[in-house]
């Protein structure tokens, strides 16, 4: 992998801001720092601007798994663009798409709020209604192997058979289909006439986009693994204002290089203060 804030990161950059291209993140762990406080998950306020300045510029899209209506205030109109529940909310989604997840979803609570889940509720297990979706986190319990192996025996039973996505310390529960992140970026990207996408993401649920096979011009994840499929990699969350600081900065044909470490003290001062 590649650190895309390397020379040679940059450079790619570079050629990609010559080309009409939709420009999406992830949320959580990605323009936001991960916590164990869901609820009080934002994005930096330096970053924050930074993001409306490149929507200002070219198409911009969030993609996460959160609810669109958990998601939407919090990104507070930096984009405008919002893709949620692994791809299932999307502004091309269908009504009779939602309606049937969201049975789907209503049926398997139904099943799960019965005595069969209270073994995962004794381990400390919060399963999380997103109406069109179930996102389960064990990331509190105190043995998350026993946890996760109750909650798959589970979810097993669960009909119609879902579509499982893991995350960190989580279990996303999907509708049967072939809905997902990957091909929600990609149909936004098409209905905007661009010919590619960047794409910016943290976990096992980005996977879906770094792995299409079309129209993905650069995949970038935070953090560094060699088994994922994204090309680029970036440190951590603080270093994501240094990267729209720089794309704005080169569409604009201004200088690119800031102070070093400007965008992550600045991440690192407001992540405490909201914490």
């Amino acid at each position: 992998m590649i650190f895309l804030l390397s020379g040679e990161g940059r450079e790619a950059l570079r050629a990609l801001v010559s080309r009409p291209i939709l420009y999406a993140f992830d949320f959580d762990g990605t323009l936001a720092p991960i916590s164990s406080d869901r609820e009080a998950v934002q994005i930096p306020r330096s970053l924050s601007e930074w993001l409306k300045e490149l929507a200002k510029r070219v198409p911009c899209a969030i993609v996460s798994g959160r609810a669109l209506a958990d998601l939407t205030p919090r990104i507070n109109g930096a984009v405008p663009y919002l893709i949620g529940n692994h791809g299932l909310e999307s502004p091309l989604t269908s009504p009779v798409t939602l309606i049937r997840a969201e049975n789907i979803g209503a049926g398997w609570m139904k099943y799960l709020n019965t005595d069969l889940a209270r073994p995962l509720q004794d381990l400390g297990v919060e399963i999380e209604d997103k109406r069109y979706s179930l996102t389960v986190h064990y990331r509190e319990t105190d043995e998350p192997a026993k946890a996760r192996t109750a909650l798959l025996r589970l979810l097993d039973q669960l009909e119609p058979t879902p579509r499982l996505i893991f995350g960190k310390s989580s279990v996303n529960v999907l509708p049967p289909g072939k809905s997902g992140k990957g091909p929600a970026v990609l149909a936004l990207m098409g209905d905007l006439r661009q010919t590619g996408v960047f794409f910016v993401g943290d976990d096992e649920t980005d996977e879906d986009v770094f792995g299409l096979t079309e129209g993905l011009a650069m995949g970038v994840l935070v953090g560094h693994h060699a088994e994922s499929r994204a090309q680029y990699y970036v440190r951590h969350p603080g270093e994501m204002e240094e990267v729209i600081r720089f794309l704005v900065r080169r569409m604009d044909r201004t200088p690119e290089s800031p102070d070093q470490g400007e965008g992550q003290t600045r991440w690192s001062q407001e992540a405490a203060n909201e914490s």
